[in-house]
């Protein structure tokens, strides 16, 4: 396919397209026996205390909530290199910051993986 543009890259006109419609859910068209073994009960679990600590978090309202944004930013950084969640999403690394996009992200993963 020398001809073709959009696939010289590596880059399909879907993925173009789906980046630019969904960009929280745009994940690497790769087969999954490709991709390294995702342990989804063990990064199951730690969306779980993800998630917990996230609603701790909203809850702390106007009190100092430094020490729990800093374990969930740890937490993430180490989802992220423990599960080698950029193999699975195209774009997870970027969307690190956003808690909620993030959780989101590593649940369509697990689906994905299940």
């Amino acid at each position: 396919m020398a001809g073709n543009g959009a696939n010289s890259n590596g880059i399909g006109f879907w993925s173009i397209l789906n980046s630019i419609t969904f960009p929280a859910i745009v994940f690497i068209n790769v087969k999954k026996e490709g991709l390294g073994k995702l342990d989804v009960q063990k990064l199951k679990e730690t969306l779980k205390y993800l998630e917990s600590k996230q609603r701790e978090l909203k809850r702390q309202n106007q009190n100092d909530t430094r020490s729990l944004e800093s374990m969930i930013k740890y937490l993430k950084k180490d989802m992220m290199e423990q599960h080698a969640l950029a193999d699975h999403h195209q774009l997870i690394k970027q969307e690190i910051k956003d808690t909620e996009t993030f959780i989101e992200n590593v649940k369509n993963i697990i689906k994905i993986n299940s």
